[in-house]
């Protein structure tokens, strides 16, 4: 085990230049009888090592996508899958594609990650006996709860989760509201529409009065692959055009609750409905033991790693921070929030002292999660 510094100086440097020596590779894992894709990024040095001879066999961090369309190739996510790579350690992201599909499918993290543990033992130049979990966005809650379940047992090293989030109900008032809290302080911030136009084709019909929801439903997963497949944010003004020609493809008794779950943007959901609407979502989404980390904690071993953005507009950073303090007493738990980074629109504090001092935050942090491995 290392300091970790040396990993953290040559991740940070390859992430800001996209500069990075590492070779990559398309492979299968077999998952439910599914033949998917994964990328498997490898330092050069690894790469081209003999197959004969004593060798040290190289760590591997096997990392989960969130909910978008591109998948694997998220340009943020290759990034930072070739960054950890130039390293000098692996990386393994399989495709998943119920969640390229906008679906909220619990089910699939397991069986993924088992299924990419799998393939990674047949090659014995890697150290696939116990690996790194990463997960971002909704695969960061995924990856601890991944991480309690016993069939894992003793494959996991670490886990590191990014930008995810704590309570669901919480989570949905946020993407209605933009308000969110900690410690009884209040703080706004605009929600970026993407994470309440997933969560309604997901789940809407599911509130009581909105059975007959599914033209709806697949309206907002529409609006939500489009910027996937556009490269847009949810939040830009291109978005406008498409969400007024889905609108107009509903019948009229159907547009009230689009425009309610999918208002102009820029706006936020009239504040009566979007409060009635947010607390059918969270109501809902409370009862899906799998969304929610705050049971398994108690089962988590491994030490966990949790970063955030301060400035993530999906799920805000006073999650992470709470879901920080339900872990039981001892457990070996770090928690970041950074300015230098955000989930979906980029901001970033700009100035000399907020750049420096964030900066070495981060990097204390980097160190931190390459210490697990």
């Amino acid at each position: 085990m290392t300091s970790g510094y040396g990993p953290a100086l040559r991740f940070s440097r390859s992430f800001m230049t996209g500069w990075a020596p590492v070779m990559e590779r398309e492979i299968h894992i077999e998952r439910d009888g599914r033949r998917l894709p994964a990328s498997l990024l490898l330092p050069r040095t690894a790469a081209r090592r003999a197959p004969a001879g004593p060798r040290r066999p190289v760590p591997v961090w096997v990392v989960l996508h969130g909910i978008t369309r591109s998948g694997r190739g998220h340009p943020y996510l290759v990034r930072f899958a070739r960054a950890v790579a130039s390293t000098g350690q692996a990386v393994l992201v399989p495709e998943i594609p119920e969640w390229r599909g906008i679906r909220l499918s619990t089910g699939a993290t397991t069986s993924t990650v088992a299924a990419s543990l799998e393939a990674l033992e047949g090659r014995p130049e890697l150290a696939s006996r116990q690996v790194g979990l990463v997960g971002f966005s909704f695969g960061a809650p995924q990856v601890i709860i991944a991480a309690a379940d016993p069939s894992l047992a003793g494959r996991i090293a670490g886990v590191v989760a990014f930008g995810g989030y704590c309570s669901v109900e919480e989570s949905a008032r946020f993407q209605f509201t933009g308000v969110h809290e900690l410690d009884g302080r209040e703080e706004s911030l605009a929600p970026d529409p993407y994470a309440r136009w997933v969560v309604g084709a997901n789940y809407l019909d599911r509130i009581p009065g909105h059975e007959s929801a599914g033209r709806v439903m697949e309206a907002l997963r529409a609006l939500a692959a489009y910027t996937g497949d556009n490269d847009l944010l949810a939040t830009d003004p291109g978005m406008e055009p498409v969400r007024q020609r889905l609108a107009r493809s509903l019948d009229a008794g159907e547009r009230p609750l689009f425009e309610a779950m999918a208002p102009p943007t820029g706006s936020l959901p009239e504040p009566a409905v979007g409060a009635r609407l947010a607390e059918g979502l969270g109501g809902v989404m409370a009862h899906i033991p799998e969304l929610n980390p705050l049971p398994y904690l108690g089962r988590v071993t491994v030490p966990v790693r949790l970063l955030h953005g301060a400035g993530d507009q999906l799920f805000p950073y006073t999650q992470t921070i709470k879901l920080s303090r339900v872990f039981p007493a001892g457990a070996d738990v770090t928690t970041t929030i950074t300015g230098l980074f955000a989930h979906s629109s980029g901001r970033e504090r700009t100035s000399l002292l907020h750049t420096t001092s964030e900066a070495l935050r981060f990097l204390n942090a980097l160190a931190s999660i390459f210490r697990l491995m």
